[in-house]
């Protein structure tokens, strides 16, 4: 069986933890099938990961007993924040999973031109957590990234990250990081229907760099999992010339 995971909120870290949320207790009961004397690794998404075993299995908990600490590690050394407008729920679904993946510190949802929708619910927002924690869980990273409240479009040119870059076909092709000095990077895609040009101008003034991703039309969530991904790239590479890469968390 493959390493067995679950969150448990930090402040609910002890050495005898009593499970009996419905769905954490269905997974191991029922779809686990996991037994008393068995191993569950649990983390509390601030860096920490912890080897329990199973005490007891009853109808309406589960029992856990810690037996070590298995992993600690600080927060990022290098943080990358992501910014997308609000797009079909689908496709959001997408950006955050494979975001967290990759290795984000916080994601930043915001409201443009050309952006699908202008609301979101408070239970969508709890949708979206859930999302990117259940994304942590399977990618065996140890700090959960940030959600932000959706931000306006004044807010996101105001966003503080020692490097700031918008993914757009009116970009140039870069192909080496330009600085390993850079240690947060705030990377923004753009819409569908792409952004206008008064926002492109806006970013322009507000210092923004333009890079190009592909000589085709990327969808926005393509374009957020490529961007993502080459940015975290070498971030890795920048950590690794350092000696300071090892079993990368993001």
């Amino acid at each position: 069986m493959s390493k067995v995971r679950i969150y448990i909120n930090p402040r609910e870290i002890k050495s005898l933890i009593k499970i009996d949320k419905k769905d954490v207790l269905h997974k191991i009961r029922n779809v686990l099938r996991l037994k008393k004397g068995e191993s569950i690794y649990v983390f509390d998404g601030q860096g920490r990961e912890y080897l329990y075993q199973i005490k007891e299995v009853r109808k309406d908990r589960v029992l856990i007993e810690e037996r070590e600490k298995k992993r600690e590690e600080g927060f990022p050394e290098r943080r990358l924040i992501l910014g997308f407008p609000l797009l079909r729920e689908e496709k959001i679904s997408i950006i955050l999973q494979k975001a967290t993946e990759l290795g984000v510190t916080e994601v930043c949802p915001f409201i443009c031109q050309y952006s699908l929708t202008k609301m979101v619910s408070a239970s969508k927002i709890e949708r979206w957590k859930k999302i990117v924690l259940e994304a942590t869980r399977q990618s065996e990273r140890l700090w959960v990234p940030q959600i932000s409240r959706v931000l306006s479009f004044k807010e996101v040119l105001h966003k503080e990250a020692e490097g700031r870059v918008v993914f757009s076909k009116e970009g140039k092709y870069f192909r080496e990081w330009p600085s390993k000095e850079v240690s947060s990077v705030f990377v923004v895609v753009g819409p569908e229907g792409d952004f206008s040009p008064q926002e492109v101008d806006e970013f322009k003034r507000a210092g923004f760099k333009f890079w190009r991703l592909s000589p085709h039309i990327l969808r926005t969530e393509t374009a957020a999992i490529l961007g993502v991904g080459l940015i975290r790239y070498f971030q890795e590479l920048v950590l690794k010339s350092k000696g300071r890469l090892k079993n990368d968390e993001g």
